[in-house]
């Protein structure tokens, strides 16, 4: 089973890199990196630890140019495509944003707009029986 799927997940990887003429385009490091200082600010945030919060909402990929691209097309989004991308990331995030600042929700919005770009690219499957 568990080789199965390693040999699904290089194959999966072959076609990305395919589909992608061979640049490393670092999704997985950019979404954790992203959700990491998520919780750091939240927890600065909680601690009223100001410049803490601060340092973490600057250390979000604001300079992406792959997910500014998508930022109004996630907001313009409306159908399955925008539930897709909302069910994957209540699923990373299942708090919604609290009242703290803004600055929360500012994150939030950004991180779908990356999920929104990634199931642009990759559409995202959540049903094992879907085609």
């Amino acid at each position: 089973q568990r080789l199965k799927a390693l040999l699904e997940s290089l194959g999966t990887m072959a076609a990305v890199n395919s589909v992608m003429g061979g640049q490393n385009p670092q999704a997985v490091q950019k979404l954790v990196s992203d959700l990491k200082m998520l919780a750091a600010y939240e927890t600065a945030a909680d601690w009223r630890e100001n410049k803490a919060a601060d340092a973490a909402f600057g250390a979000i990929s604001w300079d992406d140019a792959s997910v500014k691209a998508a930022l109004p097309e996630y907001l313009a989004a409306s159908g399955p495509e925008r539930a897709k991308v909302d069910y994957a990331f209540n699923a990373l995030v299942p708090r919604p944003p609290q009242d703290i600042d803004g600055r929360q929700a500012v994150i939030h919005t950004w991180l779908k707009a990356r999920l929104f770009s990634y199931n642009k690219a990759f559409p995202f499957q959540f049903s094992p029986y879907g085609q």
